[in-house]
């Protein structure tokens, strides 16, 4: 293993890794090394990142392209997403609706490292989210947002994950194995043949509304206020 404990003379302990660049010989041997992780854990995530990243680097250079940074963070990957992505092959509103969504994340999760986010990470956000996301536009109080809203937040996060494993920087999508909130269905209500003929005849003004099969066109359009709700039709008329 590249990873290993360090102890440093003011008595702290630490864990590091070691690893040896790509291309590297005997003759021309190159190691690369980073430390100062608190767990094992998070020097084993690391090192994996920093091992696809100089593939990647190399891969380049070996390609005679330039030298391109690569995201390390939520923040960079969405960054990259959004001009990779999302202004080349999505519509103008929705590149807008996107952005407004990740607005709304953290910037601790922000901060944090492509390969550690981890989906209870990402549950805890969507919970944090659900109780107090968003915010009051005149006090700037804390508000709660709704679940079709977190959900939507979900969504882009999940499709830049989606992009950073086609790009080859992560291996999973935490995403889906986070704990978005499912909004409520609302039921739609099917009108029944004599319901729909009622529907029909309790038009204010003749022939005002014709049914989609109708090959007449409708009348000018009539006051809303003038037209009886459903309701008050299925509550008169006989179905």
């Amino acid at each position: 293993m590249a990873v290993y404990k360090r102890k440093y003379r003011s008595g702290k302990t630490v864990w590091c890794f070691t690893i040896d660049a790509p291309g590297s010989t005997r003759e021309n041997r190159r190691q690369i090394m980073e430390s100062g992780f608190p767990t094992k854990g998070a020097a084993e995530n690391a090192e994996a990142e920093r091992r696809i990243t100089e593939q990647k680097r190399y891969q380049l250079e070996n390609a005679g392209l330039p030298d391109v940074p690569l995201p390390k963070t939520l923040a960079e990957l969405l960054k990259d997403f959004f001009s990779e992505y999302a202004e080349r092959k999505l519509a103008r509103k929705t590149i807008e609706r996107y952005r407004e969504q990740v607005a709304y994340l953290h910037p601790d999760l922000l901060a944090m490292r492509i390969p550690l986010i981890t989906p209870l990470h990402l549950s805890k956000e969507w919970t944090r989210l659900l109780e107090s996301g968003g915010h009051y536009r005149r006090s700037k109080a804390p508000r709660a947002l709704s679940a079709k809203t977190v959900r939507n937040v979900a969504g882009v996060v999940s499709s830049a994950f989606a992009r950073a494993i086609r790009w080859g920087l992560v291996t999973s999508n935490p995403v889906a194995q986070s704990e978005a909130p499912v909004p409520r269905r609302h039921s739609g209500i099917a009108l029944t043949p004599s319901q729909q003929k009622l529907l029909i005849e309790a038009a204010p003004v003749a022939g005002a509304f014709r049914p989609f099969w109708s090959s007449q066109p409708p009348l000018a359009p009539v006051a809303a206020n003038s037209w009886p709700s459903v309701g008050q039709i299925f509550r008169t008329g006989q179905c």
